[in-house]
């Protein structure tokens, strides 16, 4: 069985940094190499589920997500970076196609 991100997570971590530029929030905890957190608020992606098969990247029709290198990482050694959360449109395609539920989409 698959244990998906927590649809709660806002209310159960707190923002301990900002991603690439500070274009979205990451939020804890985060221990690099292998607890990296829940990045981004509105397009969330708990990079500790994340196995990087590509689908939402596939997905996503206004490019919201690009690949970030996350070495020594147990599920996989890149992750789906949500660095447009602003560009998107909450169709949930991402969400829809996750193999692993990594992705939770809230609109604001």
């Amino acid at each position: 069985m698959v244990t998906p991100i927590d649809p709660d997570f806002m209310k159960h971590r707190t923002v301990v940094g900002k991603g690439e530029g500070g274009a979205y929030d990451i939020w804890g905890p985060v221990e690099p190499p292998t607890k990296l957190g829940i990045h981004g608020t509105a397009v969330a992606v708990d990079y500790d589920l994340c196995i990087a098969d590509g689908a939402c990247i596939d997905a996503c029709p206004v490019n919201v997500f690009d690949w970030q290198e996350t070495p020594g990482h147990p599920a996989s050694t890149k992750k789906a970076r949500p660095i447009r959360e602003k560009d998107c449109i909450f169709c949930t395609a991402c969400e829809s196609v996750c193999p692993v539920l990594a992705i939770k989409i809230t609109q604001p």
